[in-house]
């Protein structure tokens, strides 16, 4: 096995998963997904940062996933076309099926973005809004709105304890 393969499984096993949940966040279908880790991927194959720092490498692959889900989410194609999953239940990434994680697939688009990276990647609020190139405030706003959201779809106040920051 050469270098660059060695490269390519590296990229494959430690942000394939990362990437494929967050391209479910902006898209809600598990093959707009998986086009944008392939993209990803292919990306960071083709521009390999070598930098020294894992949490520094996370962030910049996550920057450039974000980057990439904007940039599919600008495509003419996608602002004309209704894709099959608008009359289908959206799907969570296998192996996810809990309940909490269903109700955060039925969020809007903004705020399952900002509970993906808060609560599943573990990103502080300054970090998210510097990846989605919004203010920290509108950020704490969205992840507030969001909990709001969740307890009431996971049933009131039976559940205030887990989703909370």
């Amino acid at each position: 096995m050469d270098e660059r393969e060695r490269r390519a499984e590296y990229w494959v096993q430690n942000y394939a998963d990362t990437l494929v949940r967050l391209g479910w966040t902006w898209f809600g279908n598990p093959h707009d997904a998986q086009d944008i880790c392939q993209t990803v991927l292919l990306k960071l194959m083709e521009h390999d940062p070598g930098l020294p720092d894992r949490d520094a490498e996370r962030a910049w692959v996550l920057r450039v996933a974000v980057n990439v889900c904007k940039d599919l989410k600008r495509n003419a194609w996608n602002r004309r076309t209704v894709g099959l999953e608008a009359c289908q239940v959206t799907v969570p990434p296998p192996g996810e099926g809990s309940g909490l994680l269903e109700a955060v697939g039925r969020l809007p688009r903004t705020y399952r973005q900002v509970v993906y990276l808060r609560y599943y990647e573990g990103y502080g609020v300054s970090e998210i809004a510097e990846m989605l190139a919004v203010k920290p405030a509108l950020v704490s706003t969205r992840l507030a709105r969001a909990r709001t959201k969740l307890k009431n779809m996971m049933g009131g106040g039976q559940n205030e304890g887990s989703i909370s920051e």
